[in-house]
């Protein structure tokens, strides 16, 4: 087989398993949020922020999710960019591997570069730095909104 070539059964397979792994994953969190939500069960809070005061890359990450699915973009970024981010980059590889999956011309429509998923990781380090230092530094509290 020449690099060209895609073994759309092998692709199937992880896309499936990825898919119920992550929609597995989802629904457990969803499940949670609602029992905390209806103090069935206790809420917790972040133990890196208890232990150093400074926010971890997952802060605000439910307060961005809720926004969004309220069409709050803006809160959304504020409260942390990575859902945004990442819910675009899961977008991307969703339609894409679906589109080669259905395609009948054996075109790959998707990157199997790791790039994309290095520049996300590399931006919610930056923006977790750099809401760490408003913080610290200069005491702006950017998720006390």
């Amino acid at each position: 087989m020449n690099r060209n070539n895609i073994n759309k059964k092998l692709l199937l397979r992880d896309y499936l398993i990825a898919n119920i792994a992550g929609g597995t994953g989802m629904l457990i969190m969803f499940i949670g949020m609602l029992l905390q939500v209806k103090s069935i069960l206790p809420k917790t809070s972040c133990a890196f922020l208890n232990a150093t005061h400074m926010y971890c890359p997952g802060c605000g990450g439910t307060r961005a999710l809720f926004s969004l699915l309220h069409l709050r973009i803006k809160n959304s970024l504020c409260y942390n960019p990575a859902v945004i981010l990442g819910a675009t980059l899961l977008l991307y590889y969703e339609i894409t591997i679906a589109m080669t999956l259905l395609s009948k011309d054996g075109k790959k429509y998707y990157s199997s570069s790791p790039f994309p998923i290095y520049v996300y990781v590399a931006l919610v380090l930056i923006y977790t730095i750099v809401r760490n230092v408003l913080l610290v530094v200069f005491g702006i509290d950017v998720l006390a909104v």
